[in-house]
């Protein structure tokens, strides 16, 4: 009896010790549950079916009613249907602003259009700074290209100058025969020697040949020694078009050392100004002062607009007709110019044909627009920080914008193009909802999603001031998921805590399998609140429950929403043993197939689950 009795005690014993274990195993489980996760909920439990049934949501009648007397539903009770039963499609563009902040429960209409009328405000006062720093930053964008596209042109042209120079013999002949075949050698040995970078333009060259021949021999019959054509057709301030704002720098970069001819017409015109040889066809000797002088016009850095005036150039606006007149040491530069712009039709066929010869799309949009650069625009092309409104921009917050526009208007092009409401019109709205937006918050400035998660808000409300109003409000909770923020890691470690607790075998496949308890492949979730893993109807609902679940149940819905989708595919994942690899594949090719319902009410299970677990029932 003895061994019989002491072994009934250490059975005993051990029964006692395991149950105390367990109770103690289950203590250190709770402590751990609501030192984690005790914030993540409500600690108040709201029944869906008190005082009524709360499936069939927010109704249109029920919205109704409480807009004609406020005091007929609390706010809780109307936050509790949207939270258990969703808002009906033709009521949510009135009850989202409420939602999000834009209006206060209880606000009288005279209240709500009140402020309606102060973020119209708002947002029409912020959409005219940065229209006014935009169109600053378009011009210097323009500038900026069309002086490099003339500064490579021009880097071609004083290339095959200087080449021509070095083989040219120290006189010039004065038969025209020989100089057009010393140009035609020189340019041949050029197209050898130049770099692939400029084959365009010395192409354009072959052209420019061609025609300026052919203008040499008209203009020496229609040519009178001050330089000007008898027709006054080339008059800086006869106001034809073909007068558009002469310049040395843009003559020169352009024509002037083309080819043979129009050095040796420059040089007939210079002795003819300064009255030496009268009408005579007789070449002067090239001056190398002026070569240099021309080779300094042409490396003029032109990004920011400087020309040099150095008062030897009167600018000549275009249209007026007493703006002033060039001196007479300028026309040589004028004359120059004459001699390839003699007729308008035969500019605007160069122009064409340089237009055919361009490659690049950008260079082919800008190249007619050359004459921009003239100095005769001066006041216009230096890049000014001054808008039409007379706010100052500081080069800083130029640049800031400049990057940021640049950003927007990419992915607003690429938004959900798609989907029926984003015509060019309404993505024009986007645009100015996320530049507005953008601009109150330059400090932070653009990141990819972020039209992803206005899109939604402007489809719904179809109205820009208040889509920017609530998507401001929108933006104080989002805004911490970027990469700027630090609330994406807090995601990812409360997902691990409520996994760990709620599904430990789930949890187990995760740290075996590559350990991907980082939860790395909910990033795209909880950056976008589920927008690109559901179709737009299931994203309207999901996104008015996550608003509405703050109030009522957590202000971490996500984050259960997020566990609502792993728990949904548990079996799938446990049965394919499936890696972090596999797991990110899956849900890819999940995307917009969810049953967002069934998601729905497993996400609200599971915050019951953990109230529950809380309080220890």
């Amino acid at each position: 009896r003895a061994p019989l009795k002491l072994l009934c005690d250490n059975m005993k014993y051990q029964i006692l010790s395991r149950a105390f274990y367990g109770w103690l195993a289950y203590c250190r489980h709770l402590s751990t549950v609501r030192t984690h996760l005790s914030a993540l909920v409500n600690h108040n439990i709201v029944s869906p079916d008190v005082p009524c049934n709360a499936s069939s949501g927010l109704t249109v009648d029920i919205w109704q009613r409480y807009l004609q007397d406020s005091t007929s539903y609390e706010d809780q009770e109307l936050l509790r249907l949207i939270y258990y039963g969703g808002i009906q499609h033709e009521i949510r563009k009135a009850v989202w602003p409420f939602l999000l902040g834009h209006y206060q429960f209880g606000m009288t209409e005279a209240e709500r259009k009140e402020a309606d009328d102060q973020i119209r405000t708002c947002y029409e006062h912020t959409m005219a700074e940065w229209l006014g720093c935009e169109a600053i930053v378009r011009q210097r964008e323009k500038e900026s290209h069309a002086a490099a596209l003339a500064k490579c042109s021009s880097g071609a042209s004083l290339d095959s100058h200087i080449q021509r120079m070095m083989h040219r013999d120290s006189t010039i002949s004065n038969e025209s025969s020989q100089s057009c075949s010393s140009g035609r050698q020189n340019h041949a040995r050029l197209q050898s020697d130049s770099s692939s970078s400029t084959q365009v333009f010395e192409s354009v060259d072959d052209v420019e040949q061609t025609e300026a021949d052919a203008q040499l021999e008209d203009g020496k019959q229609s040519k009178i020694p001050n330089g000007t054509v008898p027709n006054g057709t080339c008059s800086p301030d006869s106001g034809h078009p073909s007068s558009q704002n002469f310049s040395i720098a843009s003559g020169f970069s352009e024509r002037s050392f083309s080819n043979e001819d129009s050095a040796l017409e420059m040089n007939k015109s210079s002795a003819s100004s300064q009255g030496k040889a009268g009408g005579s066809d007789v070449p002067a000797p090239p001056d190398p002062d002026g070569a240099r002088q021309e080779e300094k016009l042409q490396g003029q850095d032109s990004l920011e607009g400087e020309f040099p005036t150095g008062g030897s150039v009167d600018f000549v606006p275009v249209g007026e007709s007493s703006a002033g007149v060039l001196r007479d040491r300028d026309a040589v530069a004028l004359t120059v110019v004459e001699s390839w712009a003699d007729s308008e039709a035969e500019k605007q066929s160069l122009v064409e044909s340089e237009d055919n010869l361009s490659e690049e799309p950008e260079m082919e949009s800008l190249y007619p627009q050359l004459d921009s650069l003239a100095v005769a625009d001066l006041a216009n092309s230096e890049a000014s920080a001054v808008s039409s409104t007379g706010v100052t921009y500081s080069p800083e917050l130029l640049d800031m914008y400049t990057v940021n526009l640049h950003r927007i208007e990419k992915d607003v092009q690429r938004c959900d193009r798609n989907y029926w409401y984003f015509t060019p019109a309404n993505l024009e709205k986007l645009r100015n909802i996320m530049c507005s937006y953008i601009w109150q918050h330059i400090e932070i400035g653009y990141v990819q999603g972020m039209c992803d998660l206005l899109a939604p808000l402007l489809v719904i409300l179809d109205d820009e001031a208040l889509a920017f109003s609530c998507f401001t409000e929108l933006m104080k909770r989002m805004n911490q998921n970027f990469p700027h923020g630090g609330a994406m890691d807090t995601h990812f470690a409360n997902m691990r805590s409520l996994i760990q607790i709620l599904d430990s075998e789930l949890f187990e496949l995760m740290h075996q399998n590559g350990d991907y308890t980082h939860f790395y492949f909910c990033y795209r979730w909880f950056l976008l609140d589920f927008k690109r893993e559901l179709v737009y109807d299931d994203v309207f609902a999901v996104w008015e429950t996550i608003w509405a679940a703050a109030h009522v149940s957590s202000a971490h819905y996500v984050l259960f929403i997020a566990l609502a989708l792993v728990e949904m595919y548990r079996d799938i994942i446990l049965e394919n043993n499936m890696d972090f690899t596999d797991i990110i594949k899956f849900f890819n090719e999940m995307a917009e197939r969810h049953n967002t319902k069934q998601i729905l009410k497993l996400a609200r299970d599971l915050v019951y689950k953990v109230q529950t677990l809380i309080e220890n029932k």
